[in-house]
């Protein structure tokens, strides 16, 4: 579908997607201009809508690439071989939060994707964002000592809500904080306590 987007060379293709990343996180989707877009990336709005036929595609695509980015990032910070569930989660919210510090126009696009689009475009991205869980998640409950739920908890219903909880938490923040990224990595100790405060209630309730 973008073939010849994937044509060009990586130098051009990098200078039209920094275009787009940039105007995309400072506007959000709506409000982003493509002539603006094409002005920066010294290209025409034909040559644009050729390589993306309109501006959905366009912001769809530079969603799937900031996916991407995120995982290939995300895949450097290993989590360690804690076997416990708590510890494990801990870990992966402390590297969200310094892959937000570390690509912050990328953090916002992503915010924008999932929380201020258009009906359309945030189910489609929902429906990637699912697919990506999907593939990846599985490993992440590798190796998980389920010895440590007390008797009577069910393990597998237990990290089902662990992440139902998460995902409540995470669109609270994304509410909280949409369009002030900053703002939420200032506050990262605030929320870290937060967060830990959370974690030891679901605990008491689930560890022996």
């Amino acid at each position: 579908m973008y073939s010849n987007f994937e044509n060009l060379s990586e130098e051009k293709k990098k200078t039209i997607l920094d275009a787009c990343i940039h105007e995309f996180a400072e506007k959000g989707y709506e409000k982003a201009s493509t002539n603006t877009i094409v002005k920066e990336a010294g290209i025409s709005k034909g040559i644009l809508f050729h390589y993306f036929q309109n501006k959905r595609g366009l912001f769809l695509y530079v969603v799937d690439y900031c996916i991407l980015t995120i995982v290939e990032e995300y895949n450097k910070y290993p989590l360690t071989g804690t076997g416990d569930i708590f510890q494990r989660l801990s870990e992966l919210s402390v590297i969200k939060l310094k892959l937000t510090h570390a690509n912050p126009e990328i953090s916002k696009i992503m915010m924008e994707a999932l929380g201020n689009t258009p009906a359309d475009i945030r189910s489609e991205i929902e429906r990637r964002y699912s697919q990506l869980s999907s593939e990846y998640m599985p490993a992440f409950f590798e190796e998980i000592d389920y010895s440590k739920f007390r008797s009577g908890v069910n393990p597998s219903k237990a990290i089902e809500i662990l992440m139902l909880f998460l995902e409540a938490l995470g669109d609270k923040y994304m509410k909280n904080y949409l369009g002030k990224e900053q703002e939420l990595l200032q506050n990262y100790n605030k929320l870290m306590e937060e967060y830990n405060e959370y974690m030891e209630i679901l605990k008491y309730g689930m560890y022996s």
